[in-house]
C-alpha cells in the first residue's frame, strides 16, 4: 500500500568514493514482521530457512553455541499480531526503523568518512544492513549486518541504533583488512580465534565511541564502561586471570568462558580480553602512538596488536599474554 511505500522501499544505497564503499539496507525481512505477522507464524519454519536475517540469526547462534528460543520468538510474533494494524505501523521500533532510513544520509556524509579515516587507504566496504525483530541478539556483523530493531537495549532511542549500525560497519573493514594481514592464522586454533574476535570488537566499540559527537549513543554500556578507568582495570585483571587459565582447561571450555565474559559481562570490548585488546587498548595506542599505529594493528594481525598495546601502556595495565 501507498503509506507502507513510503517508509519503505526495500532496500537502500549508501555509496561514498574515499572508500568506493556500498552500503545497502534491505528492510523486507522487518516488512513481513509488521504487515504480515499471522502469515509469519503461520510459516514460522520457511520464514527462519528463506529470510536472510533469520539465517544468519541462526549462523550467528552455530558460532557461539547459543540455543534460540524459538517458543519466545513466536510469542513475541503472537503478540504483536494481536495488535491492530495501525498499532502496529506506529510501534516504537517501526518508527526507529523509519527513521534510521529518512536520517541515512548521516552514513553517507558522516560516518563513511570517518570509519574511512580509520581504514587502509585503498579499503573497500561492501556490506548489508538486514532489519529485522525479535532474535536474541541486538546487532550482530556475519555476512551481512543484522540489526533487531526491536531490542529493549535501545531504549526506544533511534540514535542507540544508528550508532550500533556504525560499530557493525567496521567489522566489515576489519574484515578487509583480515584478508591482506601479515600474521598468519594458525587453523582451528581456539585461542587466536579469540583474540582475533576481541581485536576485533575493541576497535569497532572504539570507532562507535569515537564518533558520539557526530551520532550520539546516550545509553550504550560499553562507552560507559570505557570512561570508568577503576572498571577497565577490574576488567583487565578479569582478562589476565581468565588467560592465566590458559593449559589447564580444554579449549571447549576457555570458548565457553570467552563468551561468557567477552560478551555477556563485556570485559574484551573495553579491555581487551583475553590475551588481546579493546577498546581501551585502541585508545591508548592512538593517543601514544597515533591513528596510523593503530590501522596498522589491523594489518598486522591481533598478536601485534597486544604486543604494540604492552610496549607503550602503564606497567599495572599490561596485557599478560604469552603464546603458547
Amino acid at each position: 500500500d501507498r503509506a507502507r511505500s513510503r517508509i519503505f522501499s526495500r532496500i537502500y544505497f549508501f555509496v561514498h568514493e574515499c572508500l568506493q564503499s556500498k552500503v545497502m539496507i534491505d528492510t523486507s525481512t522487518l516488512e513481513k514482521i509488521i504487515y504480515h505477522p499471522e502469515e509469519v507464524l503461520r510459516t514460522d519454519e520457511q520464514f527462519w530457512k528463506k529470510e536472510r536475517a533469520q539465517v544468519l540469526t541462526k549462523k550467528w547462534a552455530d558460532a557461539i553455541n547459543y540455543s534460540i528460543d524459538y517458543d519466545n520468538w513466536r510469542q513475541n510474533i503472537r503478540d504483536f499480531a494481536n495488535l491492530p494494524l495501525e498499532k502496529r505501523k506506529h510501534h516504537i521500533f517501526m518508527k526507529n526503523a523509519a527513521r534510521i532510513i529518512k536520517e541515512k544520509d548521516i552514513f553517507l556524509k558522516k560516518a563513511i568518512p570517518f570509519i574511512c579515516s580509520y581504514l587502509p587507504k585503498n579499503a573497500d566496504i561492501d556490506v548489508t544492513i538486514q532489519l529485522t525483530a525479535f532474535i536474541p541478539s541486538r546487532a550482530f556483523a556475519m555476512e551481512d549486518i543484522v540489526i533487531n530493531v526491536a531490542a529493549p537495549y535501545w531504549k526506544d532511542n533511534y540514535n542507540n541504533i544508528l550508532n550500533c549500525i556504525v560499530h557493525e560497519i567496521f567489522h566489515a573493514g576489519y574484515s578487509y583488512c583480515r584478508e591482506i594481514r601479515t600474521e598468519v592464522s594458525p587453523e582451528n586454533d581456539t585461542l587466536y580465534s579469540m583474540l582475533e574476535n576481541m581485536h576485533n570488537e575493541g576497535i569497532c566499540t572504539y570507532i562507535g565511541n569515537k564518533i558520539l559527537p557526530v551520532i550520539p549513543a546516550p545509553d550504550e554500556i560499553d562507552y560507559q564502561l570505557l570512561e570508568n578507568q577503576t572498571k577497565v582495570m577490574e576488567l583487565l585483571r578479569e582478562v589476565n586471570q581468565i588467560f592465566s587459565m590458559i593449559g589447564s582447561i580444554s579449549d571447549d571450555e576457555l570458548q565457553k568462558l570467552s563468551f561468557q565474559k567477552g560478551v555477556v559481562e563485556r570485559a574484551y570490548y573495553v579491555t581487551g580480553a583475553y590475551y588481546v585488546t579493546g577498546a581501551y587498548m585502541c585508545q591508548k595506542i592512538e593517543k601514544r602512538k597515533g591513528r596510523e599505529a593503530l590501522i596498522e594493528t589491523m594489518l598486522a594481525g591481533p598478536l601485534y596488536f597486544i604486543q604494540l598495546y604492552n610496549s607503550i601502556c602503564d606497567d599495572n595495565m599490561v596485557i599478560e599474554f604469552s603464546e603458547r
